[in-house]
């Protein structure tokens, strides 16, 4: 199994050398490695260059954005089986961290890293890959998506300001579609975590709390939209995003994947009654199921 790792990164050119010298040391298995940089005004391409590390870089857009483009590489250049997302301020710590992170990944569908700091909260498991916590506190350094739960649920909202809630929009949609966690009965959310061979740096962050204070707001707004989300929000946004990898080379097409980018799900649930009875994702429904039953997926 091959895990695509997509680290974002703003001003800290030499933690993020740290890091992937930390990665290549302590990796097991094969992986494939993309950096995210979200505009940098230090030095952190040219040493990017010296290590022969790829990258992606462009004006800076924040959070949302920056990891977006980590995911948009990994989906559509690489044949990773599993993603994972992290920021340039987590550190492997561990021989066979990747191991645990791709099998965690793949078994639960989607997974996120929980620090000793929130580690308390935990209420059930071990934080492992067999046995991962559940937990009402989410932090987003570590972000793991398998190739199975990514297409129903797409990319972060970039609607999304700068800086804080992204990533706890985009996990709550993987919960709704049944991947890592649960929603319980007074609709609380319990987050499936893992801290297996990772630590977390203390190192200042590049975001704000008037900025945080924003992306709140945008949070619960959000709350009864699609699942799927595309890593653009308009067109002009896709123009600028996607001429961010003119220079990379051909894409890697899923079929099922570009399907499920037109998929109309009000269309789906009126047209199979035994769908919309059962309360479950249409989309997940079909991309699990509906395909392999010849069944239609928007109006011809």
């Amino acid at each position: 199994m091959k895990l695509g790792i997509a680290i974002t990164t703003f001003n800290r050119a030499e933690h993020i050398i740290k890091q992937i010298r930390l990665i290549r040391k302590f990796s097991l298995n094969e992986y494939e490695i993309i950096v995210c940089d979200d505009g940098s005004s230090d030095n952190t391409l040219d040493l990017l260059e010296k290590e022969n590390i790829p990258y992606i870089s462009g004006v800076n857009k924040g959070v949302a954005w920056n990891k977006n483009r980590g995911l948009y590489y990994l989906a559509n250049y690489t044949s990773s089986d599993a993603f994972l997302l992290l920021d340039d301020d987590i550190l492997p710590c561990m021989y066979g961290w990747d191991v645990e992170w791709c099998q965690g990944t793949l078994l639960h569908g989607h997974i996120n890293y929980v620090s000793d700091f929130v580690k308390p909260q935990v209420s059930f498991g071990q934080c492992i890959a067999q046995s991962p916590g559940l937990c009402p506190a989410l932090q987003g350094p570590a972000i793991g998506i398998s190739k199975e739960s990514f297409p129903l649920i797409g990319y972060m909202d970039s609607r999304f300001g700068r800086y804080g809630h992204e990533h706890t929009e985009y996990t709550n949609r993987f919960i709704k579609a049944g991947f890592g966690g649960l929603i319980r009965e007074d609709n609380s959310i319990l987050y499936a975590v893992m801290n297996s061979g990772l630590e977390l740096s203390l190192l200042p962050s590049n975001g704000s709390p008037d900025e945080a204070k924003k992306n709140e707001h945008l949070l619960y707004g959000l709350n009864q939209e699609s699942l799927y989300r595309q890593p653009w929000f308009n067109e002009q946004q896709r123009h600028e995003f996607l001429s961010e990898f003119k220079d990379f080379g051909h894409r890697i097409t899923i079929p099922e994947w570009e399907i499920l980018k037109d998929f109309d799900r009000e269309f789906y649930l009126n047209m199979y009654p035994d769908v919309k009875a059962a309360g479950v994702d249409p989309a997940k429904h079909y991309y699990l199921y509906g395909r392999h039953e010849n069944r239609k997926y928007k109006l011809d």
